[in-house]
């Protein structure tokens, strides 16, 4: 306990010395996180998406239900395009739209014939805005063809299917912010990672191998201090966001905690890639080439929600993506246990495999 006592003081004190790699790997994001939060302000942003038609009666009066998309006030928040029916489905199924609308042959018949019919409308569990809009501009235009012609019987319904649970819908920090903090954190970790090389070039390594504490206690005390730093990064930035940009965090000691446990398998990793290269250049190099491709595909420079559906599956199976994804959890409030335990069982042997790699390397690295 004392050994880590020192440490922490040590570490504590070194980075009072010189706060402006913390600042920068933090500062940057947070900054402009809550300057385009303040440009674009709490409120969600003014939906645009894009309605799926799969047209099978290819008649007048199918497209007259249509009608009602082509008004000023919807023209340019919803495009249709014409597709077919599986193709429909499985671009609704990616996420590719807000919607698919189905019309079977037999549209123009049923209503000319006065018989029931069905129009199937798929939505996009993903957005909540747009499918309500598609769904009751079809619905006006149902009852007004039902009534007009029946004399007041609905004879044509919507049936809505909705692919999925509904999310809530998010303002603009409310997608902008996680992915930000996200990104301070994986900068962070890199340069917290980067102290390594200061040590062995003030020998404190060769100090620390030639005397009675093991390197496993030197490890243990830095993963010490690494978690302490990400709890008042985390409490620090949340409160922060909360207060200056209107994020919702439904659970702030929670959040602050999956920050901190985050933060610290961020470091891990980078710190077994400084160790395995040759100089502290190099060491940056590797470094970057890791912390870029996750930051992109993970969701720290763009957040899911404005990328492609095919790259979030990619992305969501990076660790910081992973990561973000039950962060997002945790600050709306709709954590599932059993999904983010097992996020953290298996975060945490990835943890164990690099501190067992990182020890076995360390000994060596500080010669």
């Amino acid at each position: 306990m004392h050994f880590l006592a020192i440490s922490l003081r040590k570490d504590w004190a070194r980075l009072a010395r010189d706060p402006s790699q913390f600042a920068i790997a933090l500062g940057i994001p947070l900054v402009l996180a809550v300057l385009m939060s303040l440009v674009f302000g709490r409120a969600p942003a003014v939906p645009q998406g894009r309605l799926l038609v799969a047209d099978e009666d290819n008649s007048i009066a199918s497209t007259r239900f249509l009608d009602g998309f082509r008004s000023d006030a919807l023209r340019k928040m919803i495009v249709i395009e014409k597709v077919t029916r599986d193709a429909g489905r499985a671009r609704i199924d990616r996420g590719d739209a807000s919607a698919f609308l189905l019309i079977r042959k037999g549209l123009q018949q049923a209503f000319l014939m006065n018989q029931p019919y069905r129009l199937e409308l798929y939505t996009n569990p993903e957005q909540s805005i747009l499918p309500q809009i598609i769904q009751q501009t079809l619905s006006i235009a149902v009852d007004a063809a039902s009534y007009f012609r029946s004399g007041g019987q609905p004879l044509i319904e919507v049936e809505n299917v909705a692919l999925g649970e509904a999310k809530p819908a998010r303002s603009f920090s409310a997608v902008f912010l996680p992915s930000s903090l996200f990104m301070g954190l994986l900068f962070l970790a890199s340069g917290t990672a980067g102290d390594i090389w200061k040590e062995r070039t003030a020998g404190t390594l060769r100090r620390m191998a030639s005397s009675p504490i093991s390197m496993t206690a030197y490890l243990m005390a830095r993963i010490a201090f690494v978690i302490l730093l990400y709890l008042v990064v985390g409490s620090a930035g949340l409160f922060a966001a909360q207060r200056m940009a209107g994020l919702p965090v439904a659970n702030l000691p929670g959040a602050a905690l999956w920050i901190a446990f985050s933060g610290t398998m961020f470091y891990l990793l980078f710190l077994w890639t400084s160790v395995q290269a040759t100089t502290q250049r190099a060491a940056n190099v590797l470094t970057n080439l890791i912390i870029f491709p996750l930051a992109m595909l993970g969701g720290c420079f763009f957040p899911f929600e404005w990328m492609p559906r095919w790259m979030v599956s990619i992305g969501e199976l990076t660790p910081n993506g992973w990561a973000l994804t039950q962060f997002k959890a945790i600050l709306d409030g709709a954590v599932h246990i059993a999904p983010l335990a097992r996020s953290a069982a298996l975060m945490t042997a990835f943890g164990a495999v690099a501190f067992v790699l990182i020890l076995r390397r360390v000994r060596a690295f500080a010669v």
